[in-house]
């Protein structure tokens, strides 16, 4: 189980998503930029960004799942959301994606609208 809360500390919604696929990742959120100077010499610049993580999700999800999942995203981008993973470790993130992708899976079922839909949710912690 995957919850999502938001608005943080207030939570007016909760969303349920099933657990996420395995390619999950976390990492730094720095960044190190290689530039040339006008005579020719390489300069490296470090934007440090430790006190910062990026974190990411796979979702197989039922269309009217992702179509929640959708909602969810449009009323709370941009404000801080609680995520308790199937772990059971909570972080306070903001998303990252928008607009909102979604590619569409495999059929479900027999019945028009059981296909599946594939979305990719790209965090950012505060630590």
């Amino acid at each position: 189980m995957f919850k999502l809360e938001a608005p943080y500390p207030g939570y007016q919604t909760t969303t349920i998503l099933p657990s996420p696929d395995w390619n999950n990742n976390s990492n730094n959120a720095g960044l190190v930029q290689v530039l040339r100077t006008m005579n020719g010499l390489a300069q490296t610049y470090k934007k440090n960004k430790q006190d910062r993580r990026k974190l990411q999700w796979s979702f197989l999800l039922s269309r009217h799942k992702s179509i929640e999942l959708k909602s969810f995203v449009q009323v709370y981008y941009g404000s801080i959301i609680r995520v308790t993973d199937s772990y059971d470790n909570i972080y306070c993130v903001y998303l990252l994606n928008n607009p909102f992708e979604l590619s569409s899976g495999e059929r479900a079922g027999s019945f028009p609208g059981d296909e599946t839909q594939r979305v990719t949710l790209e965090f950012e912690e505060k630590i």
